[in-house]
């Protein structure tokens, strides 16, 4: 007598049992990816911001003189101060001085000239840049400075340091965001922060 046996699959309850097992792994596993990619952008830039700020105090160390266009107006004496909107110390809006986006663009290009030149201010393998402006409310793309001079897989276009815009990636998204650049009248200091 020969026992039949039956091959038994699957039901649909326990389907639904292991999609959704998969569903929470895949949640979780998402989340943890999302939260590191976070912390990533968060640390790249405030690393772009300490960079950009040691390599401007190395070049005045050096040389006496801040770089690029504002570098000519604070030793002409062509400065007028604007407000900085900090709060956050007890300076007023008379003594400090926020760069624009072309004075902070021309500062970190005379860096990379000075490097460029064998006497490097900075690692300029960190910066972060952009083809676009890169105004608040608008989507840039940026990349690494070492992708843009050597062109990526997407973009075999190289880019030229006289075409770059300079920032750091924004947390959520990693879209590219200036620099806010604030000179010190009185201390004759520059501090380099996220906008």
């Amino acid at each position: 007598m020969s026992a039949k046996t039956h091959r038994r699959g699957f039901t649909i309850v326990e389907l639904m049992m292991v999609i959704g097992i998969i569903g929470i792994l895949l949640g979780i596993v998402t989340t943890a990816a999302a939260s590191s990619i976070k912390q990533a952008r968060a640390r790249k830039a405030v690393a772009c911001c300490n960079i950009v700020e040691q390599g401007l105090a190395a070049f005045y160390a050096q040389k006496g003189y801040w770089p690029g266009t504002i570098g000519a107006r604070i030793r002409a004496g062509n400065l007028a101060a604007r407000s900085n909107n900090e709060g956050t110390d007890n300076y007023s809006d008379t003594e400090k001085y926020v760069l624009d986006a072309s004075e902070i663009d021309s500062m970190i290009a005379d860096l990379i000239n000075m490097s460029k030149q064998g006497n490097p201010c900075m690692d300029i393998s960190g910066l972060f840049v952009s083809r676009s402006q890169g105004e608040p409310g608008t989507r840039g793309l940026g990349m690494d400075f070492m992708d843009a001079i050597r062109g990526t897989k997407q973009s075999k276009k190289k880019m030229k340091v006289a075409e770059m815009h300079f920032g750091y990636p924004e947390t959520s998204h990693g879209y590219f965001r200036r620099f806010k650049v604030v000179y010190s009248i009185p201390s004759d200091e520059m501090k380099v922060y996220q906008q």
